[in-house]
């Protein structure tokens, strides 16, 4: 592919002051049609070290209003331990801003690839989640344009040169830029596969001809106009499908048949649950010195006892090493995200428990539900939870779902001792009573999740909660075991 770039290609400064002149306007009045309609824009500017990358995205931002854009510069990296698209994923542009890219997770795969020996299928798998990753913001109505700044070894290595003999330009040639000439040709390989699996309709790339300086900012400003023309000139219309289009008998019966569990003596239980504390206490402290990530994920009917759950696993543990976060309606920063960016920057990162009392999974349940998102919106959450949560488990992540289920008579028995307490009244609120007269629609929801999104990286545990201290014996039962499992696990991918 990049054998057919023309690298000969050049453009005189008056020609290229000219096509600016032309160009600045217009992609500033884009800029400002794309934050009135709430366009989320990403823009990365990947390709050879030595390239002019930063000059070229400096061209770009000086065309643009400073108040509308990030700019977000990451180094070569390839030494980190934990999914790598996390850094990525956090900064990703809100609705109305551009996010401009000088390297990130093309260049980390690579060098993973290169400089650690990783295998070809690390990387496949890498350039699938990276594949995941921007079909979900072009899924959410963004716009991902990528451009590759293409010159040949010779060139590379002139520049190289030049700016060591430069005091002011001189530290940005590190040993990585020597090592990647050194090894032109094994890295073009390496590229070239990039291009070519990551090359996607929703995202493709556009590759730069870089020598010439004018020609390069000069392509890479009139494909942004062009691109982000076509798109805002676009209109979408979603569709006005079924609520429960797709849902058959047999999913929507699937926790209405689950049978109340029997009971447990006092002395059981305290003694139980003593012994799974001790147990977990432990394990954290494993998964801290192995640097384990692991999230806990409560979802479940209103007042099935996630919160006593939650309580009986954290008593034991060391608060240092563990977070929880109760999830609610998302603020009005964060509905300017893409529904999953509130969660990418929770996630677990060396040896941390995160706990998620809710989760990502409201936009199956309760937005879909209350008409928060559209048909088109929420059935394609099933695919794009399934691939974050892949690529979690991928990167050793223990990531352990739990759907806490009561039945609707107890349900309202819980619901009026709650009212009858003054300690415990604040559980109860107006929307809990109006989501109960929603009950069918609520549980034929989470059937079809628990059936779309329990996967063998991250499967559902459903517990039957009639009976808390059976339950919560259930639950601590499985985060120990799904510990243990990981801590003891060979052939995991280990970075």
């Amino acid at each position: 592919m990049l054998e057919t770039v023309d690298l000969s290609l050049s453009m005189k400064k008056k020609e290229y002051k000219s096509a600016l002149d032309d160009l600045a306007p217009r992609l500033g009045a884009l800029q400002r049609r794309a934050r009135e309609e709430g366009v989320p824009v990403l823009i990365l500017i990947e390709g050879w070290e030595g390239a002019n990358k930063g000059r070229l995205v400096n061209e770009l931002l000086l065309t643009l209003d400073p108040r509308g854009y990030r700019f977000h510069a990451f180094e070569r990296r390839g030494d980190e331990e934990y999914p790598f698209l996390l850094p990525y994923l956090e900064v990703t542009p809100p609705r109305g801003e551009f996010a401009v890219f000088s390297g990130g997770w093309y260049a980390e795969v690579l060098l993973r690839r290169l400089l650690r020996g990783e295998e070809r299928s690390d990387c496949t798998a890498a350039f699938r989640d990276i594949c995941a990753f921007e079909r979900q913001l072009a899924d959410a109505g963004g716009v991902v344009l990528k451009f590759f700044c293409h010159i040949d070894r010779k060139e590379q290595k002139a520049r190289l040169k030049e700016r060591e003999g430069d005091l002011d330009l001189a530290w940005f040639v590190t040993p990585e830029a020597w090592e990647e000439n050194k090894r032109y040709d094994d890295f073009l390989l390496c590229a070239e596969e990039m291009l070519s699996s990551t090359g996607t309709e929703y995202a493709p790339w556009t590759l730069v001809p870089a020598t010439d300086f004018q020609y390069a900012a000069w392509k890479i400003l009139s494909t942004v106009e062009r691109v982000l023309d076509d798109c805002l000139a676009r209109k979408r219309h979603p569709a006005q499908d079924s609520l429960l289009e797709g849902v058959s008998d047999g999913e929507s019966a699937l926790l209405s048949s689950m049978e109340p569990e029997g009971a447990m003596e006092d002395q059981e239980y305290d003694d139980r649950l003593s012994e799974l504390q001790r147990e977990l206490r432990s394990l954290e402290l494993r998964v801290f010195r192995e640097k384990l990530p692991v999230a806990l994920v409560f979802e479940g009917v209103d007042a099935a006892g996630k919160g006593g759950a939650i309580r009986r696993v954290t008593e034991s543990l060391y608060p240092m090493n563990y977070t929880v976060y109760p999830v609610g309606a998302p603020d009005d920063q964060e509905r300017r995200h893409h529904y999953l960016w509130r969660f990418w920057k929770n996630f677990p990162r060396d040896g941390h428990v995160a706990i998620f009392d809710r989760s990502w999974y409201g936009r199956v349940l309760v937005e879909r539900v209350e008409g928060l998102c559209t048909p088109e919106e929420w059935q394609s959450a099933y695919r794009e939870i399934n691939e974050m949560e892949r690529h979690l488990s991928d990167y050793r992540t223990v990531l352990v779902k739990f759907w806490l289920q009561i039945d609707k008579d107890e349900q309202l028995a819980r619901f009026e001792s709650r009212g009858g307490d003054p300690e415990r009244s604040w559980k109860l609120t107006p929307d809990d009573w109006r989501n109960r007269d929603k009950w069918d629609l609520y549980q034929t929801a989470a059937a079809e999740m628990l059936l779309r999104t329990s996967t063998s990286y991250a499967p559902w545990t459903v517990v039957a909660t009639n009976s808390k201290r059976l339950a919560r014996i259930r639950i601590l039962t499985a985060v120990t075991e799904s510990i243990r499992r990981a801590l003891g696990q060979e052939g995991r991918r280990k970075r």
